[in-house]
């Protein structure tokens, strides 16, 4: 019969002396009932209580150890989490722009709406709205349905040119290209970046090489070759230099051969000539495009075969330019591939270049360009899906015959202006697309305290620091705006702090209190001297002397906050309010030292809340001490379970061998009473014989 294993957390075993005495006590009585019991002694009774005897003092003992430690742990737990609000509370008044919340007053908020941040400054400002930014609307020739053919069906450009466009140079289609110390002859000014590979024989051993990818000249990447040529040669007499249209490699000792150096440049596509699918220099309806300047959107599909594997990818389709969709593709690659070395990149001169690092083959490479039918519901779809800035729309005006037309509205301001031709056959679009009188691209105008400015848009936040003016219509009276302290909200977070810090200062009175009558959490730190230094360090932070103090306010008490005998935090809200009215800036510099989102790294003085923010991270912190001594106490914990199951399995040893040596007495003792029984038996008989009876 084992004995059943006893959990670290039972409820019954006993965590007190008195429990210990008791249980003790009543296993030695158990005991000596048994024995008492003369010849009808339970044995396996007997052997139970025998290890029990010897157990349960054990148990109980370790028992109360873990108990104390999942106290403490719990207790812990507690502190941290209100040490945590505590800090959150401090974390609100910390920076320097929690202490300039204004409030705006505006007279004419149909003409122009005002926003503030902590950046801004009180004061008065005269705002007047002279014009509205908008964008440039053209609208095109009119067809009988938003389906009619635009070209029979056959593709055609649509050039949408504006004044910001960028300029995409002419790109260049590379193949492999050898280079010799006779005639490299390079037929452009190359790069580092044109190359993947390198290789050259010296004295009958073959070198291979990768040139640093990095943007760099031919110098670099000659003194790159030559750095990898010694390392690998392990010697200094090699020498490559690039005289301005050849690779020259020299060795100092004149009996050495160096033949066949060969660079393999990289495969690169042009974007912007015929080695896409469809028109070439198009990408838009039904071949391609808006330009000479390739999007991202622009494309449905791209394949390219690396070591004669080939990779189908689906560009991603989101508004980015070609840089984004060559890292796009990159990653793709890279993670089809299996590894690493495949690069792809883009640039107006070179276009998309696929290469690879360790000089696998690359080849047929293509990007397949998305399709739009011919008509101008098609138009509007491929407009849109280039995500170029341009916006368009099918609008039905009710004319007769023709009513539906394409209308492209562009982005706001003057330089957003745009023109737009088309190279479609049947000229359907050759009396182009005409902007209506008032809507051409114009910037907006505003004058603000008597100076006139421009901006492209009518969001404008670069006027007055840290006002955001949204100008709605034109105005000829000015709006009055005003900027006011608002104290509502600092006060607020001032008034937090008081319930922050009691409920933080409570709960280690409660844990450290060994008559407290808290549920779970009280009486669990009882002489801990951790929880008693993390709150002399909150006390000493919030109510010394601030280590930035102002002209006027050093310290919170100043302000109207107090601490009566018991250690509650109260706040004078009458002596707070004065102190706001006349000297908030002199209180911001108490509470935060003048910064700004100051890292807790910072050596820098910080403030009462800045500096009370530090420490509180600090104290919380993975290393720091209340952390630790709770990783500590489950440490220990973890060890007293050890003990337990040893415990137990020693004591399942001795109750094995009890149960044998009673089973064994058990059966000397039936034998002995069936030969007295016996004996008995044959004495009544004799008696029986002499006594007639």
């Amino acid at each position: 019969m084992a004995t059943s294993a006893v959990s670290s957390s039972s409820s019954t075993a006993a965590t007190t002396a008195a429990d210990v005495a008791a249980a003790n006590k009543a296993n030695a009585q158990k005991i000596i009932s048994s024995l008492s019991a003369g010849s009808g002694v339970d044995v396996a009774s007997l052997a139970q209580n025998l290890v029990n005897a010897e157990k349960m003092p054990q148990e109980n003992a370790i028992n109360a150890k873990i108990a104390k430690n999942d106290s403490k742990v719990s207790g812990l737990s507690a502190v941290m989490f209100m040490m945590n609000e505590f800090k959150t509370a401090l974390s609100a008044v910390k920076d320097r722009d929690n202490f300039n919340t204004l409030t705006v007053t505006n007279s004419n908020t149909s003409a122009v709406s005002v926003t503030a941040t902590a950046a801004a400054s009180m004061g008065d400002h005269q705002i007047v709205v002279n014009a509205l930014s908008q964008p440039q609307r053209s609208i095109s020739a009119g067809f009988a349905s938003s389906s009619a053919s635009i070209n029979a069906g056959s593709s055609f450009g649509l050039t949408i040119a504006g004044s910001s466009s960028p300029t995409v140079g002419t790109s260049q289609s590379y193949s492999t290209y050898m280079a010799s110390i006779n005639a490299p002859a390079f037929s452009a000014t190359p790069s580092v970046n044109d190359f993947k590979t390198f290789s050259v024989d010296i004295d009958g051993k073959t070198y291979s090489m990768t040139p640093a990818p990095a943007t760099a000249s031919m110098a670099d990447l000659a003194s790159n070759l030559q750095s990898q040529l010694r390392v690998l040669d392990g010697s200094s007499d090699l020498s490559v230099t690039y005289n301005g249209s050849q690779l020259e490699f020299t060795s100092a000792t004149t009996t050495r051969v160096v033949n066949n150096p060969a660079l393999s440049k990289s495969t690169t596509i042009n974007l912007d000539t015929g080695a896409l699918a469809g028109t070439a220099g198009t990408s838009a309806i039904t071949g391609a495009s808006f330009g000479t300047h390739p999007s991202i959107n622009d494309f449905s599909a791209f394949t390219v075969t690396i070591a004669g594997t080939q990779r189908s990818l689906i560009p991603v389709p989101v508004t980015a330019n070609m840089t984004s969709l060559a890292t796009n593709l990159q990653m793709q690659l890279r993670t089809l591939d299996g590894n690493s070395d495949i690069s792809v990149s883009y640039d107006s001169t070179n276009g998309l270049v696929v290469s690879s690092a360790s000089g696998k083959d690359i080849t047929g490479i293509g990007l397949t360009k998305k399709t739009y039918e011919d008509t101008p519901a098609g138009v509007v779809s491929a407009i849109n899906a280039s995500n170029r800035g341009y916006k368009a729309q099918l609008i039905n005006d009710g004319s007769a015959g023709s009513p539906y037309k394409v209308m492209i509205t562009g982005s706001t301001g003057a330089t957003e202006g745009f023109t737009v031709s088309s190279n479609d056959t049947a000229n359907v679009f050759g009396a182009g697309f005409a902007t209506p009188s008032g809507y051409a691209a114009s910037d907006a105008s505003v004058t603000v305290d008597g100076i006139s400015y421009t901006r492209q848009s009518n969001a404008i936040s670069d006027i007055v620091p840290g006002l955001t003016l949204s100008l709605k219509a034109t105005s000829s009276t000015p709006a009055s705006v005003n900027l006011a302290r608002d104290t509502s909200a600092l006060k607020a977070k001032l008034t937090a702090l008081v319930t922050a810090y009691n409920d933080f200062d409570n709960i280690i009175k409660e844990t450290t209190n060994p008559k407290s009558t808290l549920e779970t959490y009280g009486a669990t730190l009882v002489g801990d001297s951790t929880a008693r230094m993390v709150r002399q360090q909150m006390r000493s932070l919030i109510f010394g002397v601030s280590s930035t103090p102002g002209t006027t306010y050093q310290s919170m008490s100043q302000l109207g906050f107090s601490l009566d005998q018991t250690g509650v935090l109260s706040l004078d809200e009458t002596k707070l309010d004065t102190a706001l009215q006349t000297g908030v800036d002199d209180i911001a510099k108490m509470f935060t030292g003048g910064h700004n989102k100051l890292s807790v790294y910072s050596t820098l003085s910080a403030g009462i809340a800045g500096d009370a923010v530090k420490k509180l991270t600090n104290l919380l912190s993975a290393t720091g001490p209340l952390l630790t001594k709770s990783e500590n106490a489950n440490t220990e914990n973890t060890k007293y379970r050890e003990r337990l199951t040893k415990l137990q399995t020693r004591m399942d040893a001795l109750l094995a061998r009890y149960q044998k040596q009673f089973a064994a007495m058990d059966s000397l003792v039936g034998s002995v009473n069936s030969q007295k029984t016996s004996l008995k038996s044959t004495f009544d008989g004799m008696m029986a014989t002499y006594t007639n009876k």
